[in-house]
């Protein structure tokens, strides 16, 4: 009976053999199960890095397109080619260009479908008219640094809401204001009684009992000219206004300057003295800015577009009606695939197949791109 008892327990448990064949399925198993986990995890990566490019783009195209929808906007004076504004700056810098109202450089080796390499491990580079070229004469190019291989584009305008000059004076020079709220010391303000405007900075401001006094001298920088005659004209009964100029600079950088950092939107803003203001970043990860210029030509409608130009080839720009934005946006992240990261831009596919190829930096890129109408057509003054 008791060898009986033995033998039952013997036949009740498992082999070394058994054992082995249960813990490898177990390995599998749990490999299986981590291939899984890794697998969703490196997707989910690579779902909120596309979001965040999308996200990205999305806001630096909808500041682009903000700025290019004011362009040349010069308040009741409108932007007609014929007319001429009256500067009474006493030597602004040589880039203080408001008249042109927009204005653009291409970079070069940037063309339309043209292959533009990745910028990783690129520094940014000082600007200059060998790199960026525009066709137009008289465009001024500001010196700041910028990476090669994306474009440059510059807006003007006037902005705010408008001052009422209910009054001139010749000696001193200066305009009587009201609702000058938005006007501050040292801005460049256009004046203009929609007839005639002038260019003049704001040297200084004085509150009155019953106006704001916007004293027209050459008190700050750069400063007015001195004994100027003001040409507006305005009074209680026919007020003028004053608006504040606007300009506005995209470009691409990097932060501080360093090669490794990634590239990002920047933005310049008007300074102080008339020249560009310090560098703002707007958006990590925008790696090429390419502009194409609508041109309106012949006798067809003014709002019609007979081809598309990058900067070097627009001769006037006071025939480009529309501007179209190419994008292009990289992850900010690297990315664990290598799978999926075929993407367009500047009328390029790249991929695996091409004779372009892929980057190499284990990034995700997309291309992304939107054509903005400009509202103030006639940008020369």
């Amino acid at each position: 009976m008791k060898a009986l008892t033995r033998l039952s327990l013997m036949r009740n448990g498992h082999s070394l053999v058994e054992l082995l064949i249960a813990m490898t399925l177990g390995i599998f198993l749990i490999n299986g199960a981590f291939q899984l986990f890794v697998s969703a995890r490196v997707s989910q990566a690579e779902m909120v890095a596309r979001q965040r490019m999308l996200e990205g783009a999305r806001l630096a195209i909808s500041f682009i397109g903000d700025e290019l929808r004011m362009a040349g906007y010069l308040g009741c004076y409108g932007s007609l080619g014929e007319r001429r504004i009256n500067s009474v700056l006493n030597a602004p810098p040589n880039d203080f260009q408001p008249w042109f109202g927009l204005q653009g450089w291409e970079s070069a080796g940037t063309a339309y479908k043209d292959s533009i390499p990745p910028s990783t491990a690129i520094a940014p580079v000082r600007t200059d008219t060998s790199q960026w070229k525009t066709l137009e004469a008289g465009h001024v190019l500001p010196r700041f640094d910028a990476l090669p291989k994306s474009d440059i584009i510059r807006t003007w305008n006037v902005e705010g809401t408008p001052a009422e000059v209910i009054g001139v004076n010749q000696i001193p020079a200066s305009f009587r204001l009201t609702n000058a709220q938005d006007i501050e010391r040292n801005d460049f303000v256009l004046v203009s009684d929609c007839t005639r405007a002038e260019i003049v900075q704001a040297c200084s401001i004085t509150q009155q009992t019953d106006a704001t006094l916007l004293g027209v001298s050459a008190t700050c920088k750069p400063g007015n000219k001195a004994g100027v005659r003001l040409v507006t004209r305005a009074s209680a009964e026919a007020p003028a206004e004053a608006m504040r100029i606007q300009s506005t600079l995209f470009y691409v950088g990097k932060r501080g300057g360093e090669a490794l950092n990634s590239p990002a939107l920047f933005r310049r803003s008007l300074g102080a003295d008339g020249s560009p203001d310090s560098a703002e970043e707007l958006i990590e990860g925008v790696e090429s800015l390419q502009f194409l210029y609508g041109v309106s030509r012949g006798n067809g409608p003014a709002s019609s577009v007979n081809a598309y130009l990058t900067a070097d080839k627009v001769s006037d720009f006071s025939e480009v009606v529309s501007v179209r934005v190419d994008l292009l946006m990289q992850s900010v992240d690297y990315s664990q695939s290598v799978a999926s990261q075929d993407y367009v831009f500047n009328g390029v596919r790249y991929a695996l197949d091409t004779r372009e190829g892929l980057p190499d930096d284990k990034r995700l890129r997309q291309g992304f791109s939107a054509t903005f109408y400009l509202r103030n057509r006639g940008l020369g003054l």
